[in-house]
């Protein structure tokens, strides 16, 4: 009986002889889907941020040594696959990630992402949507002045054709840099400036080195993006103090305040003309009332020590009258005002 009892325990299907890690091991391990996790479905992504990184959390399996097949297809049906980055080793942290290499720019893709390990391979998980956004390029912007060799004031206007652009590209800023050294280090000044329609220029509010070779390029910045421009072609120039280059006027300052309208900067006059702001002939008068002239003496003096004006000063209404704008006092101070007409 009892023989019979082992006998018949030996052949009961539901109570194996033996559990040992041989016999464990050649079963096979159950694994979930992983869920994707970034970029989130229906992403938009600049094609300048590629390369793009897929990451799903890890799939739950009953057994180790789980690895990770990512595909990536322009259809949602995964029939023409672009991309495969297979046995993925399992990631940290509860997520598994993998780059891509770069994708063709203006499309849309789909990603999902399969586990495998311990004999099984796994379903693959949901499958989200990603678009790479359009190309952009943006080339070097064209200096128009002061090209190489010219000699300028210390307080030059530095002006540049607009960079050409590709793409979607967002509002450009020009970052302007001026050196006394072809290498532009250190650099002495730099100016960042919103394009304007066309050329884009800009002034330095400080008076440059004089009497030495001077060095100028500019770069057009698509701040929106992280994209830049090439630099453009280095042009050298030399400044003096063109303000008063030849005889000079009496000692003195402080007897004038400047009021609005005195910043560097490129206008439109009354009839369509681009013109710097302020003009040399307005800085050297109000320099003159600074030094403590009153406005008859001023023009009586540029008129008769080599500084010709064509300005015309009213006294009723306290300005100085030039082609596109007045100078005129207000309360207390001197204010640019541009012109409205003739």
């Amino acid at each position: 009986m009892i023989a019979a009892a082992m006998a018949c325990s030996k052949s009961n299907p539901a109570q194996p002889s033996g559990t040992s890690s041989s016999d464990s091991g050649s079963l096979t391990a159950s694994i979930a889907a992983p869920k994707p996790l970034s970029p989130l479905n229906n992403a938009a992504i600049k094609n300048v941020q590629q390369p793009v990184t897929l990451a799903v959390s890890n799939a739950v399996s009953t057994k180790p040594g789980v690895t990770y097949t990512f595909e990536v297809a322009s259809d949602a049906g995964f029939t023409t696959k672009v991309q495969v980055k297979d046995n993925i080793a399992e990631g940290s942290a509860g997520q598994t990630s993998v780059a891509l290499d770069a994708l063709p720019a203006a499309k849309d893709y789909y990603w999902h992402v399969r586990a495998s390990g311990g004999g099984t391979t796994g379903v693959f998980g949901a499958a989200f949507k990603f678009t790479i956004g359009p190309a952009i390029a943006i080339s070097a912007p064209g200096p128009v002045s002061p090209l190489t060799g010219a000699g300028t004031s210390d307080r030059p206007t530095f002006t540049a054709n607009d960079a050409a652009t590709a793409g979607q590209v967002q509002a450009l800023t020009y970052v302007f840099e001026i050196a006394d050294n072809s290498a532009f280090n250190p650099v002495l000044v730099t100016g960042m400036v919103a394009e304007t329609p066309g050329q884009t220029s800009f002034a330095p509010t400080s008076s440059l080195p004089t009497a030495k070779t001077l060095y100028w390029r500019v770069t057009a910045v698509d701040r929106a993006d992280d994209l830049s421009s090439p630099p453009s072609a280095v042009q050298t120039f030399t400044a003096t103090n063109a303000l008063w280059p030849g005889q000079q006027p009496p000692s003195g300052s402080g007897h004038a305040q400047m009021g609005p309208g005195w910043d560097p900067q490129t206008l439109t006059s009354f009839d369509g003309t681009r013109f710097d702001s302020p003009t040399l002939e307005e800085r050297r008068i109000f320099d003159l009332l600074d030094r403590g002239m009153d406005p008859g003496s001023v023009i009586d003096w540029l008129n008769g020590h080599g500084y010709p004006t064509t300005s015309v000063w009213y006294p009723a209404v306290q300005s100085f009258g030039f082609a596109y704008q007045y100078l005129a006092f207000v309360n207390g101070a001197w204010e640019l005002v541009l012109r409205v007409g003739a």
